[in-house]
């Protein structure tokens, strides 16, 4: 039996799941907020900046989240290799990521430059195509520190320090957004000029690009170079070639969807009112301030699974799933108390004039809906990292492919376009679209087929 102990509690048991997710929660938080506080910021300067800025971000999240989701299937090798033991081979598996990341630079600089203006929607591109240029350029260094680096530490159950790192990325953040878009003015000196959108999106990219620095740092250290080898840095085709077997369905579903999400974006936008699509950026910025729940828990329950797979104890999954069936009792529970019984503090951080603003309507009869399809959303996202700890990504893309394009992309957009329904059908589709997957993944749980792959 291998020893599969990242924590001093039972393997697969609360106190572990808590452990390993604490950190990641507190880092996916860290990544939340520092979107959210853009539009908090953005929207106290105007509200044409945040419905610019929520109009593009969406394009944003599809090529960055693309990049992302295969980038970090190496949290999956990186585990697997940890519980079989075969540590000095986890250090090549991230250098080949750096390279990609590296190699992605020849797609994204022309595509920021050439494509991307031709994207977004006329009545929102004066402000959000010079934003989406800037923060999309960046993509490929930012997933070095967000994706290969992470993977590192992530996948052999070393979260602090990546938790760390996001809070201080956090802060750095929110500080150079507010000097950057306001500007600085010291005794009638100018010191930072007022830079708006144009602001947020260079404070963006240097709170982004700083924490490949911290994380350097300790995955060359001495001890990680003798027991994980962090100085194999040469670049080994068969190595990325299985990790694209195994990453590349993940990655096309996450690509697709993301366009399809983007894309419906941009068709809000042009045919609903403006308070409605403030409203509809608003919901999806409150979703993000609790999503961290969700994501850092899904990150916890991936490593450990792995970790378990990887050494064979096949035991240790099943208890991982009720630790976090426990678990999320309870802060589905704190969640949905916070989006139902105090909608006025959540919607009030992104409006001047609170009640008074039609856009305070909209997003309050929008939230209940939305926080039905939050809770849904934590079981399918942990069962589904369970699913892709044993690499089982074909069945995880289909599904999620199929259920967000059918049963939420196309009524949303036939309804918007061609009944002009408000953008409030987007989360009565959403929560059908989470409560179908959540179905499909318990199926193949129970079927044991996800037993069957082999990686390592």
């Amino acid at each position: 039996m291998n020893d599969i102990k990242l924590t001093k509690h039972e393997p697969g048991s609360v106190g572990e799941l808590f452990t390993i997710s604490w950190p990641m929660i507190l880092s996916s938080a860290a990544g939340c907020l520092m979107v959210v506080i853009d539009r908090i910021i953005l929207s106290r300067y105007s509200a044409e900046a945040f419905s610019a800025c929520f109009g593009v971000i969406q394009w944003y999240w599809a090529f960055l989240c693309t990049a992302q989701e295969f980038i970090l299937i190496a949290e999956v090798f990186v585990g697997q290799y940890n519980g079989a033991q075969r540590y000095k081979e986890i250090g090549s598996i991230v250098w080949q990521m750096i390279w990609f990341c590296l190699g992605l630079l020849v797609i994204y600089v022309p595509f920021a430059q050439f494509l991307v203006p031709h994207l977004v929607a006329d009545n929102i591109a004066a402000l959000g195509v010079p934003y989406l240029q800037i923060i999309v350029l960046f993509i490929p260094i930012h997933c070095i520190g967000c994706g290969a680096l992470t993977a590192f530490f992530v996948g052999r159950g070393q979260t602090k320090i990546i938790s760390i790192v996001a809070v201080i990325s956090n802060v750095l953040n929110g500080v150079l957004d507010y000097l950057f878009i306001f500007g600085l003015n010291v005794k009638g000196v100018q010191i930072i000029p007022e830079g708006g959108i144009i602001g947020a999106a260079i404070a963006t990219v240097i709170s982004q690009v700083f924490p490949i620095f911290l994380l350097f740092a300790p995955f060359l250290g001495k001890k990680n170079q003798e027991r994980y080898g962090t100085l194999k840095m040469a670049f080994k085709f068969d190595l990325l070639k299985n990790c694209f077997k195994v990453g590349s369905p993940m990655t096309f579903n996450r690509f697709i969807n993301s366009i399809f999400w983007a894309g419906m974006t941009q068709v809000v936008v042009k045919h609903v009112a403006p308070e409605d699509f403030q409203g509809y950026g608003i919901v999806h910025s409150i979703y993000m301030v609790f999503f961290f729940v969700i994501e850092g828990m899904g990150a916890g329950t991936r490593t450990i699974c792995s970790n378990a797979i990887g050494a064979k104890e096949f035991s240790v999954v099943g208890k991982n799933i009720r630790s976090w069936l426990k678990l999320g009792s309870i802060f589905m529970g704190l969640a949905a108390i916070g989006m139902l019984m105090f909608p006025d503090l959540l919607i009030g951080m992104f409006l001047k004039g609170g009640k008074s603003d039609e856009a305070y309507w909209v997003a309050d009869r929008m939230l209940i809906w939305a926080g039905g399809a939050f809770i849904f959303d934590y079981f399918v996202y942990n069962l589904m990292n369970v699913l892709m700890a044993s690499g089982d990504t074909k069945y995880v893309m289909l599904v999620n492919m199929a259920c967000f394009v059918l049963l939420a992309v196309l009524p949303v957009y036939i309804g918007i376009v061609y009944y002009d329904s408000e953008s409030i059908l987007f989360w009565k589709f959403m929560l059908l679209d989470v409560i179908a997957r959540l179905l499909l993944f318990i199926h193949r749980y129970r079927s044991g087929r996800w037993v069957r792959h082999k990686l390592v």
